[in-house]
């Protein structure tokens, strides 16, 4: 019979590059964690890990284990989930995976008017992208993502809700040289440092057509950084050009730090969607949020359309 609790342990030692972080993640302490690796082990009645000096190295035991383990945990934490659904929207757990452009962009209202109004729901913000957050949610360790959804396309086991294309922006400080111009030419933004968040494959695939269609060169940024803030904020201090999502440099300018201009080059737009497994049913707390998320997306569609 195999124990989940020690299931548990074995898959976050196994997954983790420590022990100590593995026990931190389980809230553990060290020593308690590897006895019960050493417990469950004596019940297989076989190694799963290969002790070499301060390093541990799976058995092929452990390789197999692993594997299978990883579904045995999605089922248990789905059948968590549905005892959930029983207790209402008042408790519970809700893991969002998010990328740059949600997490600055469309998260923070929808977070703010779910929060304050939940607090027995424990809501958790995992940033990063989609190519990133994919594997979590496929495990089941995420309930939703809100992200450039271009990579999950191919999975038919997902359940994709595109959201109105966002149009892409520049910004500048005020008293950049080039505040005075409605729309820099592409001529015009060459000598400056231009700097943004890491974008979808799309864009790659556009600035690679448009060196070979115009002979033009490459648009590189001089720097990528996912956190607008930091970007925002450089922008601020010298003369760099921010490159985003119009509606996240818009909240910039109106906080009087940055001036929003017309993208200089014709390219691809933004595009976040909600992505979910297909068929895994959720509890109340994670479709309310969901609902919160496509009510916000809307709005700001209406926005920009009125």
């Amino acid at each position: 019979m195999v124990d989940i609790r020690h299931l548990r342990h074995f898959l976050a030692v196994a997954s983790h590059p420590t022990v100590q972080a593995a026990a931190d993640s389980l809230h553990l302490t060290q020593s308690a964690l590897t006895k019960s690796i050493a417990r469950f082990e004596d019940e297989l009645g076989a190694p799963l890990f290969d002790r070499r000096g301060h390093r541990l190295a799976l058995t092929e035991l452990g390789e197999r284990l692993v594997e299978r383990g990883q579904d045995v945990m999605r089922h248990v934490r789905q059948l968590e989930e549905e005892v959930e659904l029983w207790k209402g929207l008042g408790a519970g757990e809700v893991a969002i995976g998010a990328d740059p452009e949600a997490e600055f962009g469309l998260l923070p209202s929808v977070l703010d008017a779910f929060v304050p109004s939940h607090p027995g729901v424990q809501v958790s913000l995992c940033s990063g992208h989609a190519e990133t957050l994919l594997p979590a949610l496929l495990r089941g360790e995420l309930h939703f993502l809100v992200a450039d959804a271009e990579i999950a396309l191919d999975h038919r086991d997902l359940e994709i809700r595109a959201f109105a294309a966002a149009p892409m922006a520049a910004a500048l400080r005020p008293g950049h040289p080039l505040a005075r111009k409605r729309k820099p030419a592409p001529e015009d933004i060459d000598c400056y440092p231009r700097i943004g968040a890491s974008t979808a494959p799309r864009f790659e695939r556009w600035r690679t057509e448009r060196v070979r269609r115009e002979g033009a060169e490459p648009h590189t940024p001089s720097l990528v950084c996912d956190n607008y803030e930091m970007l925002a904020g450089l922008a601020e201090r010298s003369d760099a050009i921010v490159f985003g999502p119009r509606d996240i440099l818009e909240r910039y300018e109106g906080a009087r730090r940055l001036k929003v201009v017309a993208w200089p080059l014709e390219g691809p737009e933004s595009q976040l969607s909600l992505i979910r497994s297909r068929g895994r049913h959720l509890s109340p707390a994670a479709e309310r949020l969901i609902e919160l998320v496509v009510q916000e997306a809307a709005s700001r569609r209406c926005a920009h359309e009125g």
